[in-house]
């Protein structure tokens, strides 16, 4: 299944459900006048669509504004030929505009470093750099050390960081991730918050390193995104491979002794992780 594919259905479990009923109310119509569908049925599935496809708008709608510069990332990012650039051998995989976080996914994450007084940030993925420089932009952020695989990427992003006056304060580590975790953990480095938004399969080796390397600051907590993967890890679709990777992911995170965890529904899904003991 080609990674378009991958995308067609939406990019969170609530897209899903809406191209899902999308077709479900294609379906009733054309049963109109050749079956029994009564027009309560019909009533029933369009008062469902309504309710799924204003909800992750609404959410957005009624919570604090992102950085504008937000916006303009995810625009240039949209703009980008990705197929070309990958072609041209400037990326070493083919990447896709819909991995990028948005906008109301960047004010959560500002919101939690803020409660938790967050000083030191580490992220795993940066792709087009808007959470990057959301958090960067906090005051109370110091720094953000980003592990990136592309080289690519941080030549597109670094003059956005630069525009909002935050481009020292963040450290792009360009290569495998898990040797960049390696090196940091030789480092000593600590964080009071990690998010991890790269490529799922290394989920659970990244929370490991983090873990049991000692990355994770004591009173520190981990954010992983897409736990909730589009809804494949608990209703499988041909067009979502990486569910039941997900899914052992979540398990295994849930069932590690150290640590305590809650999902929830932002987005894609995320998990809050932070040790027991903190």
């Amino acid at each position: 299944m080609s990674a378009v594919a991958q995308y067609a259905q939406g990019h969170t479990p609530h897209d899903r459900l809406s191209y899902l009923l999308n077709r479900l109310c294609d379906e009733l119509d054309g049963y109109k006048g050749t079956s029994p569908v009564s027009a309560e049925v019909v009533s029933l599935a369009q008062q469902a669509k309504t309710v799924i496809d204003g909800y992750d708008g609404y959410l957005q709608k009624m919570s604090s504004p992102h950085p504008p510069v937000v916006d303009v990332m995810i625009e240039q990012g949209n703009k980008r030929d990705w197929d070309k650039i990958y072609y041209e051998g400037k990326t070493k995989f083919k990447l896709l505009p819909e991995m990028t976080a948005g906008g109301y996914e960047a004010v959560v994450l500002q919101h939690l470093a803020k409660l938790a007084k967050a000083k030191s940030v580490l992220e795993i993925g940066m792709f087009t750099g808007t959470t990057t420089v959301s958090l960067a932009m906090l005051p109370t952020v110091l720094k953000v050390v980003t592990l990136e695989l592309e080289e690519y990427l941080e030549r597109t992003n670094r003059p956005f960081f630069e525009q909002s006056g935050v481009s020292g304060k963040i450290d792009v580590r360009i290569g495998d991730a898990l040797t960049s975790l390696d090196r940091l953990i030789e480092e000593k480095a600590s964080f009071d918050m990690v998010f991890i938004d790269a490529d799922k399969g290394n989920y659970l080796n990244y929370f490991h390193k983090i873990v049991d390397g000692g990355l994770l600051a004591r009173d520190g907590f981990m954010v992983v995104d897409n736990v909730a993967y589009k809804a494949a890890p608990w209703a499988p679709d041909p067009c979502y491979n990486t569910g039941p990777v997900l899914d052992a992911f979540n398990a295994a995170v849930r069932d590690h002794p150290d640590v305590e965890v809650v999902m929830l529904p932002v987005e894609d899904g995320i998990s809050l992780i932070r040790r027991k003991d903190s």
